[in-house]
């Protein structure tokens, strides 16, 4: 039975609280959904969590004609036209919301998945583990916004029936009729590819109090798994050469992880310290975090753990280029997203 907007817009909203308070699947700020409405396309706000969808009105309405008459133009740099009062700013991807032909789309940074994602060769995976099992295409890594919906269009311009656009070094797209199949298509989705984890340290423990980071502003990370980012070598490795992996990573953590070595003196930490990023990784030693971080950067460290330890430690992973880390962080879109998050 065809279901009502009333009933696909709560049932979008429950189920973005549900995805939206599992790590694996959303973090922080990060992800978004969308239902059509006839002519209206009610996207997730940018900054918004998709965790607070039953509390907060998160949801804004854009022209869904508006955006489809730009995209038969190839005018993916348009500004989505909001309908009514609404003060929240659509999506940065709201264009790839309307791009599917679905009545329902999600976008998110799964875990399971962006672990393969940020992997050299993810088609092979796909290949091997999906087969014709979910119609799907993968489109390579373009900055988020219009670049990345024009190569999706292009995509989809040749296979328009998929239901799922995998994001080489970002994420996913899942489009259905309604919830409960976007809901199975994820859950068959992380069962394919479900990867094995690298076994945790139990001795491992959270870093410890100091007073050289405390008078730079830095109290140890409590989170006891993370902070082996500092102190495994398999982790420390890929801290110096493999840390930007995608694009949240890099709007909410930065361009490039903070590191002090084994051995180091008060001014080697002021040094570090004078971009103010959130975290200080003090290798053999453990991970310091500001006294002003927020909940969305700890989400995205957590994340960045997450995906490291499910790889094969000898595995390779692709990273952004200086370029495309530049364009991250000297986006506005991304700097409004980020101060809304907060």
């Amino acid at each position: 039975m065809k279901m009502s907007n009333l009933e696909t817009a709560a049932q979008l909203r429950a189920y973005c609280a549900r995805i939206g308070a599992d790590p694996l699947l959303v973090q922080g700020a990060g992800g978004n959904a969308s239902w059509k409405d006839g002519g209206t396309l009610w996207v997730k706000a940018s900054g918004t969590w998709l965790a607070d969808a039953e509390i907060n009105d998160i949801f804004v309405p854009a022209d869904l004609t508006h955006l489809r008459r730009a995209i038969t133009n190839s005018n993916y740099s348009v500004t989505p036209k909001v309908v009514g009062s609404s003060n929240g700013r659509p999506s940065i991807e709201t264009l790839l919301h309307a791009l599917m032909p679905h009545k329902v789309v999600v976008h998110l940074h799964a875990v399971e998945i962006l672990a393969h994602l940020v992997r050299e060769n993810p088609i092979e995976d796909f290949k091997k583990l999906i087969g014709d099992s979910i119609k799907w295409v993968c489109v390579d890594y373009f900055k988020p916004g219009a670049d990345l919906a024009e190569a999706v269009a292009e995509q989809l311009a040749t296979q328009p029936d998929v239901d799922v656009v995998f994001l080489r070094s970002h994420g996913l797209v899942i489009g259905g009729e309604d919830v409960e199949r976007i809901e199975s298509t994820l859950c068959q989705l992380l069962s394919l590819l479900k990867n094995r984890t690298l076994p945790p340290s139990t001795d491992i423990e959270s870093a410890t109090p100091d007073s050289t980071f405390q008078i730079g502003g830095y109290v140890p990370c409590g989170d006891k798994e993370v902070n082996q980012l500092a102190i495994k070598d398999e982790f420390v490795s890929r801290l110096q050469t493999e840390w930007a992996l995608y694009p949240d990573q890099v709007v909410f953590l930065g361009g490039e992880a903070a590191i002090i070595g084994r051995s180091f003196e008060l001014s080697d930490l002021d040094k570090v310290s004078e971009t103010n990023p959130p975290y200080v990784f003090s290798i053999g030693k453990g991970v310091y975090e500001s006294l002003t971080i927020s909940a969305a950067q700890k989400a995205q460290l957590r994340c960045y753990y997450d995906v490291l330890v499910r790889q094969e430690v000898a595995g390779k992973l692709t990273s952004l280029n200086n370029d495309q880390i530049a364009s991250l962080l000297s986006w506005d879109a991304e700097r409004y997203r980020k101060i809304a998050s907060t």
